[in-house]
C-alpha cells in the first residue's frame, strides 16, 4: 500500500475534501448534493456549505434520526438523547455534519466530532456513503474490487484509511485518500 496517513483532525473543510474524494470513487449518481455544516459546542447549525455543482435539491421534509445508547447499551440518561449527545461530545466540543442528498429527496448524513481521527473520518464517510449510493442505485457502487464482482469496503489498515475486498481483508488494499488528488494542499494542515 502507498500514500501517508496524517494526524490531521477532522474540520468543516477537511470533512467537505474527504467526502468528495470519497463521493468520487463511490460513483455517486448525478443529481447527488453534498452539503457540510458544523455545530458549535453551544448547539447552534451554522448554515450547510451546498458543494453539489448546482443548486441544491428541495426535499418535501427533512428527517433525521440517531440512536445513542450508554456503554452498556442501556437506556439514555435524564434528558434523553440532547443529554447523551452533550455527555459523549463533551462541553463546547463541535461536530461537524456531512450529508449527502438525492435527487428524489433521500438523504444520509454522517456527524462528526470536530477533532475525530482522519482515518476514524475517512473510513466512517466511505463505508456510510458508499451503502448510500448502493442503496440510491440499486446496487451500482464503487470502488470495483479487482477480480471481484462486488466493490472494495472501506477499512482502517495500519492506521490508514483503505479500501479493501470484503472477502480477503487486507490482501488486495489500497488508501481512500489519493495522495496526488487529497494531500496537495499542506495549507489546510
Amino acid at each position: 500500500m502507498s500514500g501517508r496517513q496524517t494526524g490531521r483532525q477532522a474540520t468543516r473543510e477537511l470533512v467537505r475534501r474527504w467526502a468528495e474524494s470519497v463521493l468520487r470513487q463511490v460513483g455517486a449518481p448525478s443529481g447527488a448534493t453534498l452539503a457540510v455544516s458544523e455545530r458549535p459546542g453551544d448547539g447552534n447549525v451554522e448554515p450547510p456549505e451546498d458543494r453539489g455543482g448546482g443548486a441544491g435539491v428541495e426535499s418535501a421534509f427533512e428527517s433525521s434520526l440517531e440512536l445513542v445508547w450508554d456503554e452498556e447499551g442501556g437506556a439514555l440518561p435524564a434528558g434523553g438523547a440532547e443529554a447523551a449527545e452533550e455527555t459523549m461530545a463533551g462541553p463546547g466540543r463541535a461536530r461537524i455534519e456531512a450529508t449527502l442528498s438525492f435527487a428524489d429527496g433521500s438523504a444520509v448524513s454522517v456527524e462528526l466530532d470536530a477533532g475525530t481521527s482522519e482515518t476514524d473520518a475517512v473510513v466512517l464517510l466511505a463505508d456510510r456513503f458508499q451503502d448510500a449510493v448502493l442503496e440510491e442505485t440499486g446496487g451500482v457502487a464503487g470502488p470495483p474490487c479487482p477480480g471481484h464482482g462486488h466493490p472494495a469496503v472501506a477499512a482502517e489498515l495500519n492506521g490508514v484509511a483503505t479500501w479493501t475486498c470484503p472477502h480477503g481483508m487486507g490482501r488486495t488494499t489500497w488508501p481512500v485518500l489519493q495522495p496526488a488528488v487529497d494531500w496537495d494542499d499542506d495549507s489546510l494542515d
